[in-house]
């Protein structure tokens, strides 16, 4: 936390007697008064729209400001229109279903994965010291990706109070001293509710009285109050914060990880969420010079089809992405970021699905769990580095759902198919059941996309990046059965003009879908 001292160059008045001081001379005055630190303090994220309006209106609708949201006067909370997180049901289904808003002093999460509740008691509802539906579960509410996952049971056999120990990475300036819960002490106070601008920047108070790129963070390096190594461990190293440093590395670990070393903790098959740190300082990557700004916005959402990433693997991996022997224009996210990590639920039937992307991105095409024996961690030991098993890289699609048009596959199957991947003494396959037709390609823009159309069908139509980033689409236009001609002029769908790199190209007409590869040169 940086610290300013403040001069006078005018006459003082203390209780003494009269002391002048000026930047030339000036009479001795007592040790106590010679320097006045002032200490910056947290102002809150409202008081920086004013001059940060775009940042701001860019932060507000991203999942960090809902981290915990403390409940008023009985109000339900309001989440942005994109979250589609079944809120009408909270209070019906919560627990025995006979709570109201007034029981409820916040709520954890409620935009992206999942809602807890905290009672007005400081506790989880619905675990064992909870008075409200005390131990009887039924607390937690699962929704990742619009789809009601249900109500599960949330620790019901233990006791769970939410102080500085949960909320430090949920809120904005914690302490761990005072309450932040009236009428219950101990919890720890906090400044905001979720993650704000001072969250990443730290406390701006000296920034609103005379803002300069002096008296602010660009990144905000500290480490939580109780944290007992005093920062963050990579294979026995321990990183501490730099107050005139700008890792932004250290600063996104500093909540994305489990115990602040790069163990990368699991749990029930999958890799437990805020674990993103962790896996990164795994890898290669983070050696070579990445950081989390490398392929993400920081003020923007990745969720909800937000604009977070700013970065596609082909940018750096242009050879992998030009060879990718894969049909039906798998993405480099499918295999090499597969949801092999759980914050609420598990999808699909494969088992090895969860809600939230690993940041492993190493896949390693053999058929050995990537965990150690009891499961509580990822293998990272000379035998085998940390990374992905095929199970989660081929298997979370390949055996997810019978229906879905996508062969199932067995562990043995997909470790040997993942073999050669990128290599070009094999052949790439597509997706051509509408005979989807390309050209020119490569494109300096310009380009025209045909089918065969069996059929008068719907028509939806998008290019997207080998990231799985859609760049642009054109959805639920009707056209008559035979062969059909889309004109694309090489620019977003926001009007802006698509750089240089490798695409994909998905027509699907019914229930027929033609994926192939683009290759843009500017």
């Amino acid at each position: 936390m940086k610290k300013f001292l403040l001069y006078f160059a005018a006459p003082v008045l203390l209780l003494g007697g009269l002391f002048l001081l000026n930047s030339n001379s000036f009479s001795p005055i007592p040790p106590d008064v010679e320097e006045v630190a002032a200490e910056a303090t947290f102002v809150g994220s409202d008081a920086c729209k004013g001059c940060h309006s775009s940042k701001y209106d860019d932060w507000v609708a991203s999942g960090h400001p809902y981290k915990f949201t403390i409940i008023e006067n009985g109000e339900a909370p309001v989440f942005p229109p994109e979250a589609v997180n079944f809120q009408d049901q909270y209070m019906d289904s919560l627990g025995d279903g006979s709570h109201t808003w007034d029981n409820i002093g916040g709520i954890i999460g409620g935009y992206g994965w999942k809602a807890r509740f905290v009672g007005t008691d400081g506790h989880i509802v619905g675990t064992a010291g909870s008075a409200f539906s005390t131990g009887l579960g039924h607390n937690q509410m699962n929704f990742f990706g619009g789809e009601d996952h249900g109500w599960v049971d949330y620790h019901p056999a233990d006791e769970k109070i939410y102080n500085y120990g949960c909320f430090k990475c949920h809120t904005t300036g914690g302490e761990t001293e005072g309450t932040w819960l009236e009428g219950v002490d101990g919890l720890g106070t906090f400044t905001e509710g979720g993650i704000g601008c001072e969250g990443c920047h730290g406390p701006g108070s000296e920034h609103i009285g005379g803002p300069s790129s002096d008296n602010i963070d660009r990144v905000y390096e500290f480490a939580h109050a109780d944290n007992s190594i005093g920062g963050l461990e990579r294979y026995g190293e321990v990183q501490t914060p730099d107050p005139d440093g700008d890792d932004v590395n250290f600063l996104c670990g500093t909540c994305h990880n489990r115990g602040y070393t790069n163990k990368i903790d699991a749990s029930s098959g999958f890799v437990k969420h805020h674990e993103q740190w962790d896996e990164m300082a795994s890898m290669k990557h983070m050696e070579s010079g990445l950081t989390c700004l490398t392929c993400h916005n920081p003020h923007k959402r990745v969720i909800w089809d937000g604009e977070g990433i700013t970065k596609t693997c082909g940018e750096c991996h242009n050879e992998q992405v030009a060879t990718v022997n894969h049909g039906g224009g798998a993405t480099c996210l499918d295999c090499h970021m597969p949801f092999a990590a759980k914050s609420g639920t598990a999808r699909g039937a494969s088992g090895f699905k969860g809600d939230i992307r690993s940041h492993l991105l190493k896949i390693t095409p053999n058929t050995e769990s990537m965990f150690v024996e009891d499961g509580s961690a990822v293998r990272d030991d000379d035998t085998r580095a940390a990374s992905l098993s095929p199970a989660y890289a081929c298997l979370g699609c390949h055996n997810d759902d019978a229906e879905d048009g996508i062969p199932d596959k067995t562990l043995e199957a997909a470790a040997a198919g993942s073999v050669g991947m990128h290599s070009t003494t094999r052949v790439a396959t597509s997706v051509s059941g509408l005979g989807l037709g390309i050209y020119p390609n490569p494109s300096t823009g310009p380009t025209r996309i045909s089918v065969d159309l069996p059929s008068s069908s719907q028509v939806n139509m998008s290019i997207y990046t080998a990231s799985g980033q859609i760049v642009y689409a054109e959805w639920g236009k009707t056209y008559a059965q035979g062969n059909l001609e889309i004109y694309w002029d090489g620019k977003s769908t926001a009007g802006e003009e698509v750089k240089a790199g490798y695409y994909f190209v998905k027509v699907t007409a019914g229930s027929l879908t033609s994926v192939d590869k683009l290759v843009l040169v500017k």
